[in-house]
């Protein structure tokens, strides 16, 4: 590779913390997929130095590798795609940097101004009516005490996915919703009615949000994943857009969320449960530095954590869907521990599943 990025010279984390967020491999990597679950770091520290890592490392194959991971807090999946568009076209995000203590001092007056006015408005607009009682949870089986979370990988031909999509009365996005939600069924995690997150960005051009993101919630009937029928997939995952589209900002800013202490965020009403987090990331770059992009995974990890914390967060599984023209990746995470033990039990669930429509996938 002939350049190497290098994001924000004059990034304000970096300089904090006094540490370069660039990794160069020594030697050649042959075990890409671990090389990149080895790269997710779990001290990221935004608010007291490296917030993000970038890493380069060259294969046994001849090819290269390139990991950008960052801290969920200083940016979306949006916000990372916008970040690698931007280092290779050279165009820098549009952030003006204080000139000096007094300025700094005025521009965090103005940010906590903005913050307790989101956080004002919330207080004041909030739903309000009888406090309910959450549905008893699910008993999981017990999950081996050195669990982490299972991550696999697997890559596609782009057209198989459309054309099989298309065959079945559904989108690419809808064959991949519909695809996560029966491997989740499979798995144990899921009712009658499978509750799938879909995330939505909010970003515009020249948006500097850390995070832009809000989640339509689909309801898919399990008849339905059974049938496979894409074309009601599809409709309730576009009822689910518009109903979010339609929704009063009902759910906590964040902005309050970072200005309260753990203990009383705690005493918050949760976010509605999701069995399943499908993201289509979508379209991306076809080449970076000048070298072809063969294949791309994005994925968000949940580096260190165990069985008892990930059972916290739900139980079921979360993927991610890119487009690299030819190849279509599809990343998938098991957070269901006791009934998705391993990468092995996860890759099975995955490939079988696609087999299952008709799409053969490639493990990495």
């Amino acid at each position: 590779m002939e350049r190497t990025w290098v994001p924000g010279a004059r990034d304000r984390w970096s300089r904090a913390s006094g540490r370069t967020p660039l990794h160069v491999e020594p030697e050649p990597v042959a075990d890409v997929l671990g090389w990149l679950d080895g790269r997710v770091s779990a001290d990221f520290d935004p608010a007291t130095g490296l917030g993000w890592q970038l890493s380069f490392a060259r294969t046994t194959d001849g090819g290269a590798v390139l990991s950008l991971v960052a801290a969920h807090a200083i940016a979306d999946g949006a916000a990372l795609l916008d970040a690698v568009t931007r280092a290779d076209g050279g165009t820098p995000a549009p952030v003006t940097e204080p000139s000096g203590p007094l300025a700094a001092i005025l521009d965090d007056l103005a940010d906590a101004r903005k913050q307790l006015s989101a956080a004002a408005r919330w207080v004041l607009n909030r739903p309000r009516g009888t406090k309910k009682t959450p549905p008893p949870a699910k008993t999981s089986p017990q999950a081996p005490a050195d669990w982490r979370v299972p991550h696999v990988v697997v890559e596609c031909d782009s057209a198989d996915l459309a054309r099989t999509a298309a065959a079945r009365g559904g989108s690419v996005n809808s064959l991949f919703v519909a695809a996560l939600s029966r491997v989740a069924a499979t798995a144990g995690c899921a009712d009658a009615v499978v509750p799938a997150a879909l995330p939505v960005s909010g970003r515009e051009p020249d948006d500097a949000r850390a995070n832009s993101t809000r989640i339509a919630v689909a309801g898919l009937d399990r008849s339905v994943l059974d049938e496979q029928d894409l074309a009601e997939v599809k409709a309730e995952c576009k009822r689910a857009y518009q109903r979010l589209a339609a929704a009063s900002p009902g759910s906590q800013p964040l902005a309050l969320l970072q200005m309260l202490p753990d203990t009383v965020v705690r005493r918050l009403p949760p976010p509605p449960a999701a069995t399943v987090l499908a993201s289509n990331v979508g379209r991306l770059p076809g080449e970076l530095c000048g070298a072809p992009v063969r294949s791309v995974s994005a994925t968000a990890h949940y580096p260190g954590a165990g069985p008892e914390e990930v059972a916290t967060i739900g139980d079921g599984v979360t993927g991610w869907l890119s487009d690299s023209g030819e190849r279509s990746t599809i990343s998938v995470c098991g957070l269901a521990p006791g009934r998705i033990n391993d990468v092995e039990e996860l890759r099975e669930l995955v490939v079988s599943e696609f087999a299952a429509w008709g799409v053969a996938v490639r493990p990495w």
